[in-house]
């Protein structure tokens, strides 16, 4: 602060300087100019004037303010006097730096036993013991040969003995006479009936699974007999006669009952000769072409077992 009124100061006393030494101007132009300042700057100090036109100094009368100045300059001495210089703060107290102990000094360690390393010698091999000599198998002794049986001695020969030998002979011939018819007439007999019963029983056999094959085709297009009344839900056996593509050949024939019963009992039959029928239409019953001769012409039963 000090600094700017001395610069202050100094600029104002070069101004009057100024005015003092420059050469006198007509009045008439500087009241002009100060006036035309005046106008284009409004509240422009004397000070800022004569610093604007130092020649019109000594012809205007422009009032210097040297009371401000000193104002100015007074005010910042009282202030700088008045001002007590700030004492200097004690400087504080260096803290007391706690000396950290130096580390302990290790401990020595202790010397490791040493450890004896055995000899790297090789194992006395461990004795081994030697097989037992096996003991020589015995010779057998030879066997004593069997003593040979005496025959007895023979009878001599009395002269009727050939008579019975010629007996005996006879015998013999007439038994192999007569075995030979009784077999060949037997055994053609036993044999044709065994392949008759084998055949049947095949045939049987066949039969039973192509009728059991044609129902399970059949029962697709029969509504069954559990809405009757049980008295009324009968077996009903149909015979179904096939092409061999499988096509009904005729209509189905009812072997069981002979004829329609009367009542709900015939609700059964119908039902039974309408599903032959329809699933006929549908199409071909399929059954094995090889066993055509067995289920070309063949009954099924339709009933409540069945259902």
């Amino acid at each position: 602060m000090l600094r700017g009124l001395t610069v202050s100061a100094l600029v104002h006393a070069s101004v009057l300087a100024m005015a003092v030494v420059s050469w006198p101007q007509d009045t008439n132009d500087c009241d002009d100019q100060i006036e035309r300042l005046r106008r284009e700057q409004p509240g422009i100090s004397s000070v800022e004037i004569l610093m604007q036109l130092p020649q019109c100094a000594s012809s205007a009368d422009l009032p210097i303010d040297f009371l401000e100045i000193g104002r100015i300059s007074d005010v910042a001495e009282l202030r700088k006097s008045d001002t007590p210089e700030p004492e200097p703060e004690p400087e504080a107290a260096p803290e007391p730096v706690e000396e950290t102990p130096p580390p302990p000094e290790p401990e020595a360690a202790e010397p490791e036993p040493e450890v004896e390393v055995p000899d790297p010698r090789e194992p006395e091999p461990e004795p081994v013991e030697e097989p037992e000599p096996k003991p020589e198998p015995k010779k057998e002794e030879p066997k004593p040969k069997p003593k040979p049986v005496e025959k007895p001695p023979a009878k001599p020969k009395d002269d009727l003995d050939f008579l019975d030998d010629f007996e005996s002979t006879l015998q013999s011939k007439r038994a192999s006479e007569q075995r030979p018819e009784t077999q060949q007439t037997d055994r053609p007999v036993l044999a044709n009936s065994d392949r008759d019963q084998q055949g049947a029983g095949e045939r049987t056999g066949a039969t039973a699974s192509l009728q059991a094959a044609l129902r399970r085709q059949i029962m697709e297009c029969w509504t069954g007999v559990d809405d009757l009344p049980p008295e009324h839900q009968i077996d009903v056996v149909v015979s179904v006669k096939l092409a061999r593509d499988g096509s009904l050949a005729e209509a189905a024939k009812l072997i069981s009952p002979r004829s329609r019963p009367v009542g709900r009992s015939g609700i059964a039959v119908d039902r039974a000769l309408l599903a032959v029928r329809k699933c006929g239409e549908i199409g071909n019953y399929r059954l094995p072409a090889e066993d055509y001769d067995l289920w070309k012409d063949i009954n099924v039963t339709l009933g409540p077992k069945q259902g």
